[in-house]
């Protein structure tokens, strides 16, 4: 019997963590994604069936290449009306659940580290082209294998792909991978048509099977889609058209929802006060905290080599200060990789990095490094990642601690921090589906963590991966793992943050986003407005 059930701890509900300035609602639709869900209590139903939804990004529109993409989380919200995965994470009554989407149920081998996928039947992409397991297994190889592919290391539990027949594709992993189905949800695994694959256009003509079209995109700036005839999941295209527009500037976002050019933004905490009291015509919806804002280090450089150094860092940050000056209270100060609600939270983490100067001065004069001087790259205009650097200057000063802030251009960022220009990096670690996935993507993966990783991080948290094991025992896995990264002081650890979106009150499922749990980004799928 196929095994469809989540094998790890998708994530957490809405309620508790979330504001709504509006009513909301959401059903499922037979293992799709949700039929209904509107942040105003409309569902699929009072879709206007010749809408257009504008949509408004904090990130420019990327180039369209599943395998080519700086960062999946940036392009997620540009790829997914073009491209189905295998699965994709739902919403289903604030809670995250995996859901069927080209493939229709998967079943895991004895030990747990070949699946099988049943495919769903008719897919097809927009060249004609079948979706058929010889496609997928076209699409897989060539992101694992392709010389300069920047998803490659997001397969690497992957040894092979084999076609069992048009209907069913085994992917074998080189261990355990519980969390294979999860990562087949993830826009890296998009699915491209096998006569596509190296169009030297597929940046700006991307060929896919999902619910739109693109009809135009233009790097760095947006991209417009049309309802493709024909598809199977009626749900997932609401909208006729869509255009969604990347808006770097907080406030021209807001003021462009605020005067009807767009129905639905992503906004930032440091927009809180403003988003959520826009008034009549208007909503507001807060996710969980899932994503992290830390100070990444090169571990390896010479200024941060010394696990004194890093910890020190970590003792110098006024958290709270830093949340209640800058986030309007809205991210959860804390001192290790994974928030509180999160599977693995540490309670009671062996080193509490509570705000504490003095002790940082100590570590600092037993590690040498009272005169320590380093740079760290920033998104240039990225708010409030800038100001956060900012305070973390000030900060680092009382202790001794010369941080120069190095702005840089959002696309380039995390490539150059991954090609060691700088030590240090003021950002992001977004949230995955589950807190496994989260360690073992943020902290094993080079462009992201470029130091050497601990021997004992990767074996505590091994076990995690391991479909046939216990939920304790995969919790307590997650934890002894998740010390690793407290103990060393991966990160400076600074505060958990939510996803907030604000909108219109015509639109259908904002609220409901299964990627806003964990990632600070949207699914326009599933999304509309209402007649």
């Amino acid at each position: 019997m196929a095994n469809t059930r989540p094998l790890l701890r998708a994530g957490i509900a809405v309620a508790a963590l979330s504001l709504v300035l509006a009513a909301c609602g959401g059903t499922s639709n037979n293992g799709a994604g949700p039929a209904s869900g509107g942040s105003v209590g409309a569902d699929a139903a009072d879709a206007d069936p010749n809408g257009h939804l504008r949509v408004g990004s904090t990130v420019p529109a990327p180039a369209l290449n599943p395998h080519k993409m700086p960062s999946a989380p940036a392009a997620f919200s540009y790829l997914t009306p073009v491209y189905d995965r295998l699965t994709q994470m739902v919403d289903v009554d604030g809670a995250l659940e995996i859901a069927p989407m080209a493939a229709t149920e998967w079943e895991f081998s004895a030990d747990g580290s070949e699946v099988v996928f049943t495919l769903r039947d008719g897919m097809t992409f927009t060249d004609g082209a079948v979706l058929d397991a010889a496609a997928v297994k076209s699409t897989l190889d060539h992101a694992k294998n392709t010389p300069g592919s920047t998803v490659a290391t997001t397969f690497s539990m992957i040894d092979s792909v084999e076609v069992v027949d048009p209907s069913h594709v085994r992917i074998i992993a080189n261990r355990p991978a519980a969390d294979l189905p999860y990562v087949m949800s993830g826009v890296e695994a998009s699915l491209i048509s096998p006569n596509a694959l190296d169009n030297p256009d597929l940046d700006v003509n991307p060929v896919g099977s999902g619910p739109y079209v693109a009809t135009s995109v233009k790097v760095g700036d947006s991209a417009a889609y049309e309802r493709r005839e024909g598809y199977w999941d009626t749900d997932a295209q609401l909208a006729k058209t869509i255009t969604i527009t990347g808006m770097v500037d907080d406030n021209a976002r807001l003021n462009a929802l605020r005067s009807g050019q767009l129905d639905l933004i992503l906004s930032k905490i440091g927009q809180y006060p403003q988003a959520s009291t826009l008034g009549d015509g208007f909503g507001f919806f807060a996710y969980p905290a899932m994503q992290l804002y830390t100070m990444t280090m090169n571990t390896d450089s010479p200024e941060f080599s010394d696990v004194r150094v890093r910890q020190a860092l970590n003792f110098a940050v006024d958290r709270e200060g830093i949340n209640t000056s800058l986030l309007n209270g809205q991210c959860m100060p804390s001192g290790q990789p994974l928030t509180e609600g999160v599977e693995g939270h540490l309670a009671e983490p062996a080193i509490d990095y509570s705000f504490d100067p003095e002790h940082a001065r100590a570590l600092l004069a037993e590690a040498g490094a009272e005169n320590l001087t380093f740079t760290s790259l920033v998104g240039a205009g990225l708010s409030p990642q800038d100001e956060i650097a900012a305070a973390l200057q000030a900060q680092f000063a009382d202790v001794g601690v010369e941080m120069n802030i190095k702005p840089v251009d959002l696309v380039d960022m995390t490539a150059q921090f991954a090609a060691k220009t700088e030590p240090a990096l003021v950002n992001v670690r977004v949230g995955d589906p589950s807190a496994a996935q989260f360690l073992n993507r943020n902290y094993t993966v080079p462009r992201l963590f470029p130091g050497t990783l601990p021997v004992e991080f990767r074996e505590s948290l091994a076990p995690a991966f391991d479909p046939n094991m216990s939920e304790a025992d995969r919790t307590a896995a997650v934890e002894a793992t998740a010390a690793v990264a407290v103990d060393q002081a991966f990160d400076v650890f600074i505060c958990g943050l939510s996803t907030q979106v604000a909108f219109s009150d015509n639109v259908i499922g904002s609220a409901n986003m299964g990627v806003s749990h964990y990632t600070g980004v949207m699914d326009v799928r599933y999304l509309g407005v209402t007649k």
